[in-house]
């Protein structure tokens, strides 16, 4: 289920990756697997990481020095945590082995035959489906485009390069009521840094968080269900254990920790600014505020909730084998299992 439902989602992202250049990884269509990208993406890859940070020094420097008050900082201080909670979300060098395995044992499992679906399987599909389209709008087809209205309006947006470049009396006018036609070129090409900047930043922060931690907690939870509908027999617990443990190999060091502090975080501030401060910000911050809001809510609820019950139903699980196993192999097979926990987050879903 979660690998039809998300497929045709991974497609079009690589589709997206391939155009910025921006992974090491991309779709085989020809062996319907990822692999490793070509040597041109993975060195533009690791260019734009060394800009992306250099950048985001540069924004606390100026948001730090600026002489604005605090309510006309949230709105940039907000926008500079987009851009953390991206750059270190995708810090990498290079392709991961256990990621690309994961991710061909997610997506490379679409192939398999397919399944009745009762009710409740169809509406959580639905909602899957709704949440990753949600995801993949806001970051593909909103937040790049609106930098670039936003920037056309406001040139001088803090902390985005304008405020550093263009001079006080450019930062009141329009794009088209550029000063002279070197501004006007000037702001043209502002826009375009910034706006594939920022698609770098959505793509590598998505492909990460989405398409790997998300979808590999979703995978395990359902491979999970399938699993432990047949509590009579041990068979296939162990298969659990073994794609519990690529999935934490894959994300337990990095994007797991990282998206843990950087989520609830962006969640938290975006909240605040769009709560405590919407009258003194201006209608298409609020509206970049809310979405960010609600994209962060979204991904929190998605992978702590997959992780806690994976993890509950799997000690529930446990649990009744106790009293069910008779032999002495089964009792030494069942003591060796433990709750299947992805990345230790399952406590925090479970709470």
């Amino acid at each position: 289920m979660v690998s039809e439902i998300v497929l045709p989602h991974l497609t079009r992202h690589f589709s997206i990756a391939q155009l910025n250049h921006c992974l090491f990884y991309e779709w085989n269509p020809k062996k319907n697997l990822v692999t490793k990208s070509g040597p041109f993406d993975r060195k533009w890859s690791r260019v734009m990481l060394l800009i992306s940070w250099g950048y985001i020094i540069l924004q606390i420097i100026g948001l730090i020095i600026s002489s604005a008050t605090p309510a006309e900082k949230i709105f940039p201080g907000t926008l500079m945590y987009l851009y953390i909670a991206c750059s270190s979300t995708g810090i990498a060098w290079s392709a991961d082995p256990a990621n690309l395995k994961l991710m061909n044992i997610i997506y490379g499992s679409e192939q398999r035959s397919r399944q009745d679906y009762d009710r409740n399987s169809k509406i959580l599909s639905t909602l899957i489906n709704l949440a990753y389209s949600l995801l993949n709008f806001t970051a593909y087809v909103v937040f790049p485009p609106a930098i670039v209205v936003m920037l056309v309006i406001l040139p001088c947006q803090k902390p985005l390069l304008g405020s550093f470049l263009l001079p006080d009396d450019e930062c009141s006018r329009p794009l088209f009521q550029s000063i002279c036609c070197i501004m006007l070129i000037l702001r043209v090409l502002l826009i375009l840094v910034e706006f594939i900047q920022l698609c770098h930043l959505v793509v590598v922060a998505t492909h990460y968080t989405v398409y790997i931690m998300v979808s590999g907690i979703l995978y395990v939870w359902e491979e999970t269900i399938k699993v432990l509908r047949f509590p009579s027999s041990l068979e296939g617990y162990r298969d659990l254990q073994v794609l519990e443990t690529i999935l934490n190999t894959s994300i337990r060091f990095r994007i797991f920790p990282t998206l843990l502090t950087v989520a609830p975080t962006l969640e938290i501030l975006a909240i605040f600014a769009g709560i405590k401060y919407h009258d003194a910000i201006g209608g298409i911050h609020l509206v970049l505020t809310v979405l960010l809001a609600l994209n962060a809510t979204v991904l929190n609820v998605m992978y702590c909730t997959g992780a806690g019950i994976v993890c509950r139903k799997s000690g529930e699980y446990l649990r009744d084998m106790k009293a069910k196993v008779k032999s002495k192999v089964e009792k030494k097979l069942l003591r060796s299992y433990a709750p299947l926990k992805p990345s230790k987050l399952a406590k925090v879903g479970v709470e």
